[in-house]
């Protein structure tokens, strides 16, 4: 698709500053999102818009994932931007912080940003997906999940023991699951849902809650460029490149829905 719309979040540093660069010369019209202002990230943006066709556009717009109403206010931004999007790869994610932290709306923060925010910027942005054309969702999670357990009636772990380890697997664990129950629900045939493991990569994130070694960043991008770049896989859980079962809480339409119907609620006053 070399003349994609594709947005990007998390797309600064580690695997999103990866993945952006290895999919800048298959974008039409890159949009890429960051937690930093852009003159903070000036040489990455520079380094990506020169992996670029000289006909493409890259798009630039910073969030925070902590602050509910600033996702609604990228999905509006980026809604400005682009009547169509191609593809989303909902890469943004942060690690558990030491101790619980709950936001500013009432959410354990891990749980927030790394589920709540990418399914409401999924929401707000999914008439765009595939508008006229194929479309394609791709959520980053982590093989964490598959031995988390998904406490539906404490999804913010306040009656159960916290660990950092614990909060992130258990984010990831919903958003495996929120894959699983919006490729039953996708709008339009023309929309493909899946979710994948990008790999054990050696970044920031994975050093603040694991004692061990990783590949480079630049292996999860190739990972997330070719799982980007498949088509006719709706819900398929991706292992590196390899389709592989995900966590058997993720399958279970029961608590898919469950999951779905307390998201709604949590994400109320958003839409």
């Amino acid at each position: 698709m070399p003349d994609a719309t594709v947005v990007l979040t998390g797309a600064t540093t580690g695997i999103g500053r990866a993945t952006a660069l290895s999919i800048a010369d298959r974008a039409g019209h890159l949009i890429l999102h960051g937690l930093e202002q852009e003159h903070e990230i000036a040489d990455v943006l520079d380094a990506v818009r020169a992996a670029m066709r000289p006909d493409a556009r890259l798009t630039y717009f910073a969030a925070d994932y902590g602050d509910l109403a600033d996702v609604t206010r990228l999905a509006v931004r980026i809604r400005e931007a682009t009547e169509r999007i191609d593809i989303l790869i909902n890469n943004a994610a942060r690690p558990g912080p030491p101790t619980r932290t709950i936001s500013r709306a009432g959410n354990e923060i891990t749980f927030q940003t790394n589920y709540l925010a990418p399914v409401l910027l999924t929401t707000r942005l999914i008439d765009l997906i595939g508008d006229g054309s194929r479309g394609r969702i791709v959520n980053v999670a982590s093989a964490t999940h598959l031995s988390a357990t998904l406490f539906l009636d404490d999804l913010d772990l306040a009656r159960h023991a916290y660990s950092p380890s614990t909060a992130y697997a258990h984010s990831k664990l919903a958003l495996v699951a929120y894959s699983c129950w919006l490729a039953a629900h996708r709008p339009s045939r023309s929309i493909d849902v899946v979710s994948m493991h990008p790999g054990v990569i050696a970044t920031r994130l994975l050093h603040a809650m694991f004692s061990i070694a990783g590949d480079r960043p630049e292996h999860a991008a190739a990972n997330i460029r070719y799982v980007a770049m498949r088509r006719d896989d709706n819900g398929v859980y991706y292992d590196e490149r390899t389709p592989e079962p995900p966590n058997p809480q993720a399958s279970d339409e029961a608590t898919q829905d469950r999951l779905h119907d307390i998201t709604l609620r949590a994400l109320h006053d958003q839409f």
